[in-house]
């Protein structure tokens, strides 16, 4: 086994946390990975893993050396990528995204784009969490929400609307409230899991105002969300798309129209700044000439060469 294969062999191990999860994945057998990094060890004069039994877990010195590796190796592929693709996209565009932004925009992007491109094989992944693109092998995740992990590179698609609605029957039996402080007290329909937890910022005329809702109802899924606004259960926070057909069938209504929330940022995040393959690129272009068309939907500059094209 040559230095290239341990080096990779080694960030599997790492990547999998098991010397026979790590072999299953190669297709080799467990006493030649621990055959492997005990020559690795050996070699660098240092013990870089930690095994037991049960556990496998780096040490200080194993933590440094597979950050190098794993840059070393991304290097390398990126190299080998640009290389075999070429001008026209081709490989497997390995896609994560939210679960409803995906099911409503992230699905039909893709596959329109894998119509367009037949060369390209989508692989799509919903999860409303952060990944790690680089252990998850993904090349591309669509992000909503700052970013603050700063070994990612984000690339600003730009930002969607949001509203604070309700429905008319919640109001009538609750009240209009006609400024931001009366929120105070409401019942609140929230996405479970956001860092502000239940306060709400709004925006009027005079600038920021914070309150505190009670919550009433909370999920993780969006829909779900929906359902339980149109259901009077309380106000809530949602970007203007999901709602749009809602607002136009009065089933919901838009609370405070002059203090509007703050809007989403979408982002497009990669693993590596030094090559993104031809396919993230030309699916890129795909979804903001898509998101061009969503109700609310605001895009960062969109150059001439990204409107081009028709799918």
């Amino acid at each position: 086994m040559d230095q290239l294969q341990r080096l990779r062999l080694f960030t599997k191990v790492v990547e999998r946390g098991s010397l026979s999860k790590a072999a299953r994945d190669v297709g080799v057998g467990q006493p030649a990975v621990s055959k492997a990094m005990a020559a690795m060890e050996e070699a660098l004069g240092v013990r870089l893993l930690l095994r037991s039994t049960r556990t496998l877990t780096l040490t200080d010195a194993g933590r440094r050396y597979y950050e190098r590796c794993r840059q070393a190796l991304a290097v390398l592929e990126e190299a080998e990528a640009e290389v075999a693709e070429g001008d026209v996209p081709r490989g497997t565009l390995k896609l994560h995204g939210p679960v409803v932004l995906g099911e409503t925009f992230l699905g039909p992007a893709s596959v329109a784009f894998q119509q367009a491109f037949p060369q390209v094989r989508c692989e799509l992944t919903l999860l409303d969490r952060f990944v790690d693109l680089v252990a998850e092998g993904a090349e591309l995740s669509i992000r909503l929400g700052t970013i603050s992990d700063p070994s990612v590179v984000r690339q600003r698609l730009g930002s969607m609307e949001r509203l604070v609605v309700a429905a008319p029957g919640y109001l009538k039996r609750h009240g209009v409230p006609r400024r931001a402080e009366e929120l105070t007290g409401h019942r609140a329909v929230r996405f479970t899991g956001l860092p502000q937890g239940d306060a709400l910022t709004l925006y009027p005329g005079a600038g920021p105002v914070t309150v505190e809702l009670t919550p009433s109802y909370l999920s993780n899924n969006a829909v779900t969300l929906r359902q339980a606004l149109v259901g009077e259960l309380g106000v809530g926070l949602v970007t203007r798309w999901l709602v749009e057909e809602e607002l136009k069938r009065r089933k919901l209504v838009v609370v405070l129209p002059g203090a509007p929330p703050a809007p989403l940022e979408v982002s497009a995040v990669v693993p590596s700044a030094k090559y993104t393959p031809t396919r993230v690129r030309e699916f890129l272009k795909l979804l903001k000439r898509r998101f061009a068309t969503v109700p609310g939907m605001t895009l960062s500059e969109l150059r001439a060469s990204d409107r081009s094209g028709s799918a």
